[in-house]
């Protein structure tokens, strides 16, 4: 029987290998466990890979190279607003599907793509409210120079004002920046007294701030509190760098349930003992099996008939029950604050008590952790 072909797109080179290789980990295991499971309705998937080597241009390209000679129905990729941004006209122009796994800043729908990363409201309060609690309200901001770091900042100001604190920068640096760069605005931070710096850099940027960081050693910088910073890239950084800061995600390798812990196991058997999962391998290898579950109940990859089945897919998945909002499509999420230990994993200190609906235009913004769904 035919196998289903699904394009990958991550670059596996670039500024944002370490964030997209970890994507692509996730979803290489997720095909190995369909597979060895019977496949999808089955059929095998098989898994086209492609590398824009972290050019915007050769996504588009590449995305169109998918969807048009490998004539595949779903691409899994992109990480960066910027590469999205290029591939989606073109997964709408050819009726395609993007499962698109990263955080990022909201203010899109699109019908062909499935938002499987958090948007602001579903860790952005989580983060604030338990920095302000834990540290205090002098907030500095630090980010790579994208779209979702200038966007996440804006947001970040306007709830640091309403909550009477404060804000040092932003600042924000281009990809490249080598760690003593970040030197002065790390001393300006301590010179002013921020409690927190809330950092929105991305890929190798957050190796390097981590790492400038820890250089200062016992000089009173306040801790970073990340929206990016997962164990991938904890794993580049040099051990003295990792301890002691905050991320909020949706998932952490450390997250004590059981499908958690098959996952972690797995994952390790397939990429290596000292390999601990993050939210990026864990988003991809959620939304692949998803999407295998709605083939396999329909019998077709068509696009509409897919779109139309995969509200109705509950996956239990690494972080809990994976259900899809059919309003948004974007993922019901369970934001969680970890923090980060020596050995390059999070410990997990605080666990939202509700899934949240991601609210990617912020039309219910408050500060009651976004649109609350008890389970």
């Amino acid at each position: 029987m035919e196998s289903i072909k699904v394009g990958v797109l991550f670059s596996q080179s670039g500024a944002m290998a370490v964030s997209e290789n970890a994507h692509l980990k996730g979803i290489l295991l997720a095909c190995d466990e369909i597979n060895a499971a019977g496949s999808a309705g089955g059929r095998m998937i098989e898994p086209v890979i492609l590398d824009p080597a972290g050019s915007d241009q050769r996504y588009a390209q590449l995305a169109t190279e998918l969807l048009l000679r490998h004539r595949v129905d779903a691409i899994f990729g992109c990480c960066l607003s910027t590469s999205r941004k290029a591939v989606l006209p073109i997964v709408e122009r050819f009726n395609g599907i993007l499962f698109y796994p990263s955080v990022y800043e909201g203010f899109e729908y699109s019908p062909n793509v499935i938002y499987g990363g958090a948007v602001p409201n579903q860790v952005i309060v989580p983060l604030l409210e338990y920095v302000f609690e834990h540290h205090g309200k002098n907030i500095a901001l630090i980010g790579s120079d994208t779209l979702y770091a200038r966007e996440i900042n804006r947001i970040v100001m306007e709830f640091v004002a309403d909550s009477g604190g404060r804000i040092v920068g932003p600042r924000y640096f281009e990809f490249g920046t080598q760690p003593g760069e970040f030197a002065p605005f790390l001393q300006s931070i301590r010179d002013q007294g921020a409690s927190a710096i809330v950092s929105t850099t991305v890929g190798d940027e957050s190796v390097r701030l981590y790492d400038c960081h820890s250089r200062f050693g016992d000089e009173g910088l306040p801790p970073i509190a990340s929206l990016t910073t997962t164990e991938s890239e904890l794993a580049r950084m040099p051990a003295a760098a990792r301890k002691g800061h905050l991320s909020v995600l949706p998932y952490f390798g450390a997250l004590d349930q059981p499908d958690s812990g098959r996952f972690r196991q797995a994952f390790a058997r397939r990429f290596g003992a000292q390999s601990c999962p993050g939210v990026y391998s864990e988003v991809c290898y959620t939304q692949m099996h998803v999407y295998a579950q709605a083939v396999a109940r329909l019998g077709t990859t068509d696009t509409q008939a897919v779109l139309a089945a995969l509200p109705e897919i509950v996956f239990k998945s690494p972080s809990g029950d994976a259900r899809l909002d059919a309003d948004t499509n974007h993922f019901l999420l369970r934001p969680l604050v970890g923090l980060s230990r020596e050995n390059g994993e999070f410990d997990v200190v605080w666990r939202s008590p509700h899934v949240v609906r991601a609210d990617p235009y912020l039309i219910a913004y408050d500060r009651s952790i976004g649109q609350r769904v008890p389970v």
